[in-house]
């Protein structure tokens, strides 16, 4: 019999590619884990002219609120906006804001930090509020393949009330989503970006339970040092439209 024997042999223990994806994946969720912070942390000390320029720059920002936004009242009339849409929004600067008014808005939009990146319906209401917080934001009409990539790349779910683990899970599977979404009919991946694209009657629960899109700055850097001077003064904050897939593609 030994004749009929196979020369080197591979060896008997089997490689599953399903365990290496899985490691992967245990490793990705590791990351988002929170970590205890240090005990003996050192405290950094501020100089009162921080404080003083923080509270000349929230002054600024009600003084800009009020004369360009509430003047023109809450109906916000624009040709190119139209309500209902798909928009994507990301709130490129403003590690700290001392407007109170301004966090709040950026919170109720989705966006309390930054380099976030939001998917949000349209109404009057958001268009409202988007105009607040224009100089801290981009945002536009994203096409399919944004959504895709911005899903299967930095696609989070939030856990479900009094679930114990990490506060992001990255969407690894189908049968995740099932979990999160099979009562409303969205079993699989494909059926969430169609959800989401199509604006559709559940987009709000969907919006919900998905995490924000934590993202980078632009590969090649900003294209102007004022970053929140109004696009259409020729700066990188506000309205971009269709445009804001080319910018998106240097996130990406």
């Amino acid at each position: 019999m030994e004749k009929y024997a196979v020369p080197n042999k591979l060896p008997a223990e089997e490689i599953s590619i399903l365990a290496q994806r899985k490691a992967r994946i245990k490793r990705d969720i590791a990351q988002y884990v929170r970590k205890p912070l240090p005990e003996n942390r050192k405290k950094k000390f501020c100089k009162p002219e921080l404080f003083i320029a923080d509270y000349r720059k929230a002054e600024r920002d009600s003084m800009r609120i009020k004369r360009n936004f509430l003047k023109t009242g809450v109906q916000l009339k624009d040709e190119e906006v139209e309500h209902g849409r798909l928009i994507l929004v990301f709130r490129h600067r403003g590690k700290f804001i001392s407007n109170k008014e301004v966090m709040h808005i950026l919170a109720k939009l989705g966006l309390p930090y930054k380099r976030r990146a939001v998917l949000l319906k349209l109404t009057e209401g958001v268009h409202a509020m988007l105009k607040m917080v224009e100089p801290w934001i981009i945002w536009g009409y994203p096409n399919v393949g944004t959504v895709r990539e911005l899903v299967y790349k930095y696609g989070l779910f939030k856990p479900e009330q009094g679930e114990k683990g990490p506060k992001k899970i990255p969407i690894a599977s189908n049968k995740q989503v099932e979990e999160k979404f099979g009562h409303l009919g969205i079993i699989c991946v494909e059926d969430l970006l169609h959800e989401l694209l199509t604006v559709g009657k559940n987009f709000d629960k969907v919006t919900k339970i998905l995490h924000t899109f934590e993202l980078r700055s632009p590969v090649d850097g900003w294209k102007t040092a004022r970053k929140g001077k109004l696009r259409s003064l020729g700066g990188e904050a506000g309205f971009r439209g269709d445009e804001i897939n080319d910018f998106f593609k240097r996130l990406l």
